[in-house]
């Protein structure tokens, strides 16, 4: 056998293998541990600590936070987009109450939240643009590799008012997750915020598990007659 023929195999098999390292993301996914069940702790999510912020932006984000509080006690909404038709954006979406859709092809991955029709484009092996090349949007621009089972995504570019639990970042923030499968039907994504507002990285992650068969829904807010007063008091709009 030729040293050619004997690099073509090599090359063949290595490509095989980073073929099959790749896992299959593909089909619809809810978040796990659903309300009501308790979470197998082998794929629990690892719950989401208060964000490292820097004492100048720690003080608003508290009072926020205790404005929520008293909210959620009164049984009324947050006051956030929700209640405005506003969609989530990153990484809030990843979060979502109801489930999404991965749909993967060899040059893209696209997820889609059923909450809000909410889709992120991930563009595979592109290099991450910087966060000043890129028009602020809900969802940023976002970037994947593989590392061997690991789907490595960075992302850039979400606007200053598109917040995760009104956590204030700059136009600058980087978004990385790495998302993987614990299990055949259980997927993980471990989310790590970096931005100036923040003393350090924020990490967190989320466990999502594959519902087969389930198709999403059609979620459009076109209603949003109900709103927040100046006052915090939930009211309903009538006529315009």
């Amino acid at each position: 056998m030729t040293a050619k023929a004997l690099l073509l195999g090599a090359l063949l098999a290595a490509t095989a293998a980073a073929a099959m390292a790749e896992p299959n993301f593909n089909g619809t996914w809810e978040r796990y541990p659903p309300a009501g069940e308790k979470a197998d702790p082998r794929y629990a999510p690892s719950g989401i600590p208060d964000p490292p912020l820097k004492p100048q932006y720690k003080g608003e984000w508290q009072a926020k936070q205790k404005l929520l509080a008293a909210r959620i006690e009164e049984g009324q909404p947050a006051g956030d987009n929700y209640v405005h038709c506003i969609p989530d954006g990153m990484p809030a979406m990843m979060m979502g109450m109801f489930p999404m859709e991965v749909f993967m092809r060899k040059e893209q991955i696209n997820i889609t939240q059923e909450a809000f029709t909410q889709v992120r484009r991930i563009y595979m092996n592109e290099k991450l643009p910087k966060w000043d090349e890129v028009d602020p949007s809900f969802y940023g621009r976002s970037v994947g590799r593989w590392e061997g089972d690991t789907l490595v995504i960075e992302t850039v570019g979400i606007k200053s008012n598109v917040t995760f639990r009104w956590t204030p970042h700059s136009e600058a923030m980087k978004i990385t997750e790495r998302m993987r499968l614990l299990a055949p039907d259980i997927l993980q994504d471990q989310i790590t915020v970096e931005d100036d507002f923040l003393e350090k990285p924020w990490t967190y992650s989320y466990s999502f598990r594959r519902m087969k068969g389930y198709k999403l829904q059609e979620y459009v807010c076109e209603d949003n007659r109900e709103y927040v007063d100046e006052t915090g008091g939930q009211r309903l709009r009538i006529g315009k």
